[in-house]
This record gives structure tokens, sequence and C-alpha cells, in this order.
């Protein structure tokens, strides 16, 4: 559901309220954490909408403002050996990767590597074009607010996922692009997102994950990777499954991911990385909700750059972080007014989100 309809958007609306209407009220000692019996009831609390979900497990960190923050863990990482999710299990975070991704990305443009509204042709050096379009530039911002008219529902779930494929193959094709001008429409896409890592790597010249460790996740001394065989030790790693049937089934086999050999430096052939592939633990995600509230004191990006990041862009969609109290975390700020629907209801449509309830006392939390 990455493009809902304002009918399935109200009924995840619905189905947030009454999840956050199944939280009791949690009392706090003076230094902001909960008192014992809170945390049982919130615990508890948590359990059962995860084993409503049919969530083999979980990890869920509530951070305060002071930056302190409590982590609540809960079920299997792993089916095979029943290994528990502990805080110091790594998940694959699925589209919170773009969002991560826009941080780098922002770091990079602050250092005059890349321009947000640079067209995109001259970075990936050949002509990037809505074949309806070709007068209108397709540019870093677009990519990263969705608004470049790019869709994955051409030939990017079957073609873009086969081995030897080329990012220029995808954007050539006039069936990965809507009939609207770039700039003009929101419309969620993966290669959108794909395409924006790519333009990292051409701009600097290096590997995506290389990029990101040394602008992002060096700074914030936190384990992160886009790459599983960076993750130590490997056995902290979490695999993932689908529950749409009786019995879970492994999709995601992170070990032997992680044993893999790294593919060859090619932006043209690594557009897979940057949209889904981050794998981090609950202290990383909590550095990162700390990066995504803060006004330029960490060291990764300017206040300005975070502020960039908050704001809306032009009010044709939501991807990053929406206005007042919602949160959608994806990229730079694009809000989609009435058609935005509480973040806390991604939790249930596959992606792992940072969500909130109160943007203003920055009081966040962040599921993996």
């Amino acid at each position: 559901m990455k493009n809902p309809t304002a009918e399935e958007l109200a009924v995840l609306r619905e189905r947030a309220e009454r999840t956050f209407s199944r939280f009791p009220v949690l009392p706090r000692r003076e230094d902001g954490r909960m008192s014992p019996e809170s945390r049982l009831r919130f615990e508890l609390t948590l359990e059962t909408i995860l084993e409503k979900n049919r969530a083999l497990g979980a990890c869920v960190v509530l951070r305060r403002p002071s930056g302190a923050h409590e982590t609540f863990c809960f079920g299997t990482a792993r089916l095979l050996g029943r290994v528990p999710v502990t805080e110091e299990t790594c998940f694959r975070v699925a589209s919170v990767s773009k969002l991560v991704m826009t941080f780098g990305a922002l770091a990079l443009v602050e250092r005059g590597v890349l321009g947000l509204d640079d067209d995109l042709s001259a970075c990936l050096g050949y002509p990037v074009r809505n074949p309806r379009f070709p007068d209108a530039p397709v540019t870093l911002r677009m990519l990263l607010t969705h608004t470049a008219s790019i869709r994955d529902e051409g030939n990017y779930g079957s073609r873009g996922m086969q081995k030897g494929c080329t990012l220029r193959e995808l954007l050539e094709n006039a069936d990965n692009w809507l009939p609207a001008r770039p700039g003009e429409a929101f419309h969620y896409t993966n290669l959108g997102a794909g395409a924006a890592g790519a333009a990292m790597e051409r701009a600097a010249n290096r590997p995506f994950d290389d990029i990101m460790q040394e602008l992002v996740f060096a700074p914030l001394a936190i384990r992160a990777s886009y790459v599983p065989g960076r993750i130590t030790p490997r056995s902290d790693l979490a695999n993932g499954y689908s529950m749409r049937f009786p019995v879970p089934i492994r999709k995601y086999n992170a070990q032997a991911l992680s044993r893999r050999k790294p593919d060859p430096f090619d932006p043209e052939r690594d557009y897979l990385c940057a949209a889904g592939r981050l794998i981090t633990d609950s202290a990383g995600m909590a550095a990162l909700l700390g990066l995504l509230v803060s006004h330029g004191e960490m060291g990764v990006l300017s206040r300005a750059s975070l502020d960039l990041m908050r704001a809306p862009q032009d009010g044709l969609g939501g991807v990053a972080l929406g206005a007042e109290d919602d949160l959608a975390g994806f990229g730079i700020a694009h809000l989609r007014h009435q058609l935005v629907a509480d973040a806390i209801a991604s939790m249930y449509v596959g992606h792992a989100i940072f969500f909130s309830k109160s943007i203003t006392s920055m009081e966040m939390s962040g599921i993996i």
C-alpha cells in the first residue's frame, strides 16, 4: 500500500486511533523514566498488539527529549534455534532506509557535492526525462519527495530485480513514468529512491554504504549498514518472515546475505540498496530518532538542512515529516494534508517506521 487512496487512508487512521486508545496512561518518575508498574503495563499492551498482528518479534524504542531512551524487546529474531530479540538484535528496517538515506544526501548537498535542484542528467551522465515531458528536468529534490513522476508499476518489479539490469535501462523505459509532469504529483516509489542513492554514488565516486558510514553512521557512533556483511557479530542479525500463511515463511535470510561477497562498485546496478536495505539495532534507531528531531548539534547536518527535512515542500505528498503531529519517515518533507495517515498505521502496512504522537514535545518512538 505505497500509494493508498483516501478511503484506504481513512481505514488506516481509524486503525491507528484504535491502537493508541489501547495504550493506558503511564505515569513517569521525576527523571522522565517509566515506573516499574508503567513499564509492565506498556509491555503487556505492546505484546497484545504484536500478537494480534502476528508479529514474530519486535524491538520498540522510546526516546525522551533528553536523549535517554528505553527499549522493549519481544519475540523471536530467527526461528531456527528460537533466537530471541534483544537490544542488540539488528533488523532490516525497510523503508526507514529512505529517510536515513536523506541524511546522507543532504550531507553531500551541504558539502557542495550534490545540488537539490540540479538536473539529475548531469550527475548520472545520461538524459533522465519523463518521455511525456522531455523539457522537464528531474532533480534530487523530486526524488527525495517522491514527485519525480517515476513509478514502480512498470517493469521495475520484474526487470529491475534481475541481475544485470541497469538504472539507465529502467529510466529509459516509458512504463516506469507516470503521465504527470515531474514535480507536480506525488507517487511513492522505490525506484526513485534507488536513483537518488545512485546519484550520491556518482557524485561522490564511492559506494553508497561508504558514504553513509562516513557522513552519518560514524559521527553518530552507531552500528548500522546497508550491507549485511558489515554488521558484526553476524549472530545479531534478524531474519524476515512472511506471516500471510499459517506457518511463517522466511523471506529474508540475513545470515546467508551476510556471508555473500559484496558486489563490485557500480552506481548503475546499486539502485536496490538505498530504498530499503538499512540494518541497525535499537541504539542505532534511538540515535537516528535523535538526529531527526535535533537542530544541528549532533554534527551530521546543519539546523537548516534538518529544518528542511521537517518542513512541507509544496503540499503534494507525505514522505518524510509532515506538519504538526504527522510523521511518515521517508525523505525531505512533503505534506499530503488530509491524505496523510497517522504514521502509526504504517506499522501494520509492512514498513518499519518512525512514529510519534507529539513532535512539539519531541516524545518520539521507533519500531524496528
